[in-house]
């Protein structure tokens, strides 16, 4: 770490002298940290604008659009040897797989970071700097054109910005989460965020289509013609290099799942489409069609809870968030609200198997779930406590019954 108060020299890095030097050091560290800086609007493949580098000696903006071949950082960055720091680095991952092939062989992601130590997930870098060093952030050019050259003085010290503190944080938040015996929490959840990146482990496109808004009001031959729609659209959208949005809207693909076209006529109801894709959406619908109905995937669960079910649902999640602050993790990292309702139902099923999510592996089994599980099966209890900040108190369920009554 540099010394408090000495500033880091920053370069600009525009011609492959001066790339080949940069690589040259960052091979020669252990740790550094990264950003980038890109636009997606406008086509399938995003842009890469700009690389933020930072290492303890120097703080570095590397020019992908005048270098064009960046290839030798990625592949650094997939080095196995090298940790590199990252914030909310979804996107540095995949840009990674994208240019080297694979992902980051070993990083550390600061939102993660934060979410096991109850700080919040996912929370903002400009956040996190001001909770661990009580710096502010300057985020005024989010929105900036970044493939505008030459860069601004602003823009240039945004994103010198972007990686200046992210060494520092990253030391203090270690040690933190050293100090609560979390190494290994920590080492799981990095790359569990690295596997949720990868088609081969996440499914890839296949389940990308259930997230297509309205969806969950189709029946299973709908859902299997928009499946088919949502594969045909992002080929399409590779192929073109276009956002799949300009291709066919979400909204358009679920009308079209629900009206089923057999020809060119059948689609000039449905104001949007555009008609040189007539042929392909087509052709889309007719292969969801050779599909066996036993293939086609399970309609959405519609949750028709009883009334006191649902009390109960909102209830355990209260225990769960009381949970969290007391363990000192983010419910956001920890689970989503809909495993703690699959946890209710399988508990009020009688199912010994409560969950197959996040809860049934690694250190959320272990730690967490037993918690939930105590009281769910009544050898905890919990009272209103206002005094705590927390506003619940937890006592073994038998000194309930052990108290007086009155």
């Amino acid at each position: 770490m540099s010394p408090p108060g000495k500033a880091l020299p920053e370069r600009v890095i525009v011609n492959p002298a001066e790339f080949s030097t940069l690589i040259d050091e960052l091979r020669g560290v252990e740790q550094f940290a990264f950003d980038t800086e890109f636009v997606g609007e406008d086509t399938y493949i995003p842009v890469l604008c700009l690389i933020q580098v930072a290492t303890r000696q120097a703080l570095y903006l590397v020019d992908p659009i005048a270098l064009l071949d960046v290839m030798p950082f990625w592949r650094i960055v997939a080095d196995p040897a090298k940790t590199v720091v990252v914030h909310g680095g979804r996107e540095e991952i995949r840009l990674c797989r994208q240019w080297a092939g694979k992902a980051p062989g070993n990083l550390i992601d600061l939102q993660v970071s934060a979410g096991l130590l109850g700080m919040g997930f996912p929370t903002g870098m400009a956040a996190i700097v001001q909770s661990v060093l009580g710096h502010r952030l300057n985020k005024s050019e989010t929105l900036t054109e970044w493939r505008a050259r030459p860069l601004t003085a602003a823009q240039t010290r945004y994103a010198f910005d972007d990686v200046r503190h992210l060494l520092e944080v990253n030391d203090i938040l270690s040690s933190r989460i050293g100090e609560l015996g979390r190494g290994e929490w920590a080492r799981e959840e990095y790359a569990r965020f690295i596997d949720m990146t990868d088609p081969e482990v996440t499914g890839g496109r296949e389940e990308r289509w259930r997230r297509v808004k309205g969806s969950n009001h189709l029946e299973p031959r709908q859902l299997n013609t928009l499946r088919s729609l949502f594969a045909w659209r992002e080929a399409r959208a590779h192929e073109a290099n276009r956002p799949a949005r300009v291709m066919m809207r979400d909204d358009l693909m679920v009308e079209v799942a629900k009206r089923h076209p057999a020809r060119p006529g059948d689609l000039q109801m449905i104001r949007g489409l555009s008609k040189k894709e007539v042929d392909g959406i087509l052709a889309a619908v007719a292969e969801a069609d050779r599909v066996p109905a036993s293939d086609w995937p399970e309609a959405y669960e519609r949750d028709q809870e009883a009334p006191h079910v649902q009390a109960l649902s909102g209830l355990l999640q209260t225990v769960f968030n009381s949970l969290c602050a007391e363990m000192r993790l983010a419910p956001g990292l920890t689970c989503t609200m809909g495993e703690i309702r699959d946890l209710l139902r399988a508990r009020l099923t009688g199912d010994e198997s409560p969950t197959d999510g996040l809860l049934s592996r690694g250190w959320r089994r272990d730690h967490v779930l037993p918690r939930l599980l105590d009281v769910l099966d009544g050898r905890v209890a919990f009272r209103l406590d206002l005094k705590s900040d927390r506003h619940l108190s937890w006592f073994e369920a038998g000194e309930l019954n052990s108290r007086p009554a009155g």
